[in-house]
């Protein structure tokens, strides 16, 4: 073998070991970014069967409950977009430490429950950390995906974070029905002050990052989303997604321990049922890769008929059908959602931004839904914002359709 020929095969290993020095990187960063995903999910997941009976039991009335939880879509509908800029500016790991402590601050305030102040103050701060997380942990996870594989393992992350939530909101009923309800609460902050030990990093060189007022002019970074057309299509359905929020997240545990005479651990089966099925998002993310406004549609239609049936599932196990058929809905709605967000926003050069700004877009359906939920269930029952909330994502997915097909 020649001089030039042996020195031409060298530098041709050297460039392939490079790559897959890169690719090792990539994947180790991938696995590190889903486990935080994955684990502060857990934690959500774990407090929301027991949230709104235990904020109902110190007192608190349907329509005020309502109200309180409106606190968390309207601080989503600032910080959201803010939050996804400012991280593209100086990197995601030092918000998400952040978000995690916040975090655990809410969870010591709910366990404490003075007064409504307290809680007032708890939600502000579940708000802050759930956005953070919300549009940082997900986004972390797609930064190290190529454009070819991004619905499958985005997908694969998706479901690794919904076997999670299978499994804690049964472990949270059961902590608060055989132990006391303020024992979840005491679990989530100690595996949230866990995780903060995992994502701990050695200092490194300062990088020096400018942040300007433009940063946090929230309205201009919707405007930019709102110039595509596709996205519109996405903030449409985002909205009416997330007026479905007060039914699940408020009213669906308390259908269950009220007017079905159930325990904590029940309103756990029915979360579990909900979760059950996006442990297949793996799966409808590689149909998302090939056409994701296709699975979108589908998994919209499928969810919002089967909200509808959820005020009309009058015994548990009818109830735990429809919501495991949503959960089918649902996980096709939510990975084929990223992952045609997600390729926008790479191929832009500002997926923490559009993550952010589609968030904000999306929970003014939440903030109205819960402003108005709490008095449509004073007036017409639980069972009839199940099917008013199902009405409105099938007629959202049917204009959204306009805007998103190829």
């Amino acid at each position: 073998m020649s001089e030039n020929n042996f020195t031409a095969l060298k530098s041709k290993n050297n460039i392939k070991q490079q790559r897959q020095n890169k690719h090792m990187f990539n994947l180790q960063e991938y696995i590190k970014s889903t486990k935080v995903f994955v684990i502060f999910s857990f934690v959500v997941a774990m407090i929301m069967p027991i949230l709104a009976p235990y904020l109902k039991s110190v007192g608190f009335s349907d329509v005020t409950l309502s109200l309180l939880f409106a606190i968390f879509p309207l601080a989503a509908i600032i910080i959201s977009p803010i939050i996804g800029k400012i991280s593209d500016e100086i990197g995601r790991n030092k918000i998400i430490f952040i978000g995690i402590v916040i975090e655990i601050a809410a969870l010591i305030l709910y366990g404490l429950g003075l007064n409504t102040w307290t809680i007032v103050i708890a939600r502000i701060f579940d708000a802050i950390a759930g956005i953070i997380l919300g549009v940082l942990a997900l986004a972390k996870v797609e930064d190290h995906l190529s454009n070819k594989s991004r619905g499958k393992f985005a997908g694969i992350s998706l479901s690794i974070q919904s076997a999670a939530g299978m499994i804690a909101p049964l472990i949270g009923g059961f902590l608060a029905d055989y132990f006391f309800i303020k024992a979840p609460f005491i679990l989530g902050i100690v595996i949230l002050g866990i995780l903060l030990f995992m994502i701990k990093e050695p200092k490194r060189k300062k990088q020096k990052t400018k942040i300007s007022k433009k940063d946090f002019n929230w309205l201009s970074e919707i405007k930019e989303f709102l110039s595509y057309k596709k996205l519109r299509g996405m903030a449409i359905l985002g909205f009416v997604f997330n007026t479905m929020n007060p039914a699940i997240v408020l009213f669906l545990p308390i259908l269950i321990t009220e007017y079905m005479g159930l325990s904590y651990f029940h309103v756990g089966l029915a979360y579990a049922a909900l979760s059950a099925a996006h442990i297949l998002q793996f799966i409808f993310g590689k149909w998302a890769d090939r056409s994701a406004y296709k699975v979108i549609m589908i998994g919209s239609i499928i969810s919002g008929t089967c909200a509808i049936l959820i005020g009309r599932s009058f015994t548990f196990t009818l109830l735990l059908i429809v919501l495991f058929i949503r959960g089918i809905g649902n996980s096709m709605w939510n990975v084929s959602a990223w992952t045609l967000m997600s390729k926008i926003g790479e191929k832009i050069k500002l997926e923490g931004e559009i993550v952010g700004s589609y968030l904000s877009i999306t929970k003014f359906g939440s903030l109205i839904s819960y402003l108005a939920s709490g008095f449509i269930v004073a007036m017409f029952g639980i069972r009839n914002l199940f099917a008013v909330t199902g009405t409105i994502i099938v007629i959202g997915a049917a204009i959204a359709f306009f805007f998103l097909k190829e």
